[in-house]
């Protein structure tokens, strides 16, 4: 499913007794959605410059191609013409050759950017999760010690607090091992 920033933005959360902080979930989903409406800005202009280039080297190839339709025709005439001909066609071929090599090194080159682009933000990605899950084990823990304090101090004489407590634990646990598998 491909999101889109307007997706993002409307993206609503139900609300649990200490959940996330709505306003820092909808700052960060606005950041999302502008981190994503650049990207996809930047793509669209990447192929619009893409188009632009194939069509000059469209341009290049038709004026190959009449190069060599000249060509053909010098070679029905006089010898001197021939060659002079030739002369000329070869150096306008290879005047398009290195213009055309210069451009796809070019193209290349900001391909490899982008590809360097893609692999920095996959990897900011990454260490992000890394970190919320390293934040969800901590919680997790803290919980686990809370409930543990919570059951010393009531000696066993009500265990309701305790399975409240736990059930947050489990539900702690599920959601960190939901991140994990979003992940991989």
């Amino acid at each position: 499913m491909r999101l889109s920033p307007l997706d993002i933005r409307n993206q609503r959360f139900s609300r649990s007794f200490r959940g996330f902080n709505q306003d820092a979930v909808n700052s960060f989903r606005n950041l999302l959605a502008n981190e994503l409406e650049e990207l996809i800005r930047q793509n669209s202009d990447y192929a619009a410059r893409i188009k632009r280039l194939e069509e000059r080297l469209e341009n290049y190839a038709k004026i190959e191609r009449s190069i060599n339709e000249t060509l053909i025709l010098a070679q029905k005439t006089a010898d001197e013409v021939h060659q002079n001909a030739q002369k000329e066609a070869d150096l306008i071929v290879r005047e398009a050759g290195m213009r055309a090599d210069k451009e796809a090194a070019v193209i290349r080159d900001r391909i490899r950017e982008i590809k360097t682009e893609y692999a920095s933000l996959q990897s900011q990605r990454d260490t992000f999760f890394a970190r919320f899950k390293g934040l969800l084990t901590t919680q997790i823990s803290l919980l686990g010690a809370l409930s543990n304090d919570v059951e010393k101090q009531i000696d066993g004489s009500d265990a309701a607090p305790t399975t409240r407590l736990s059930d947050h634990h489990e539900g702690a646990s599920s959601i960190a091992e939901e991140i994990s598998d979003s992940e991989k």
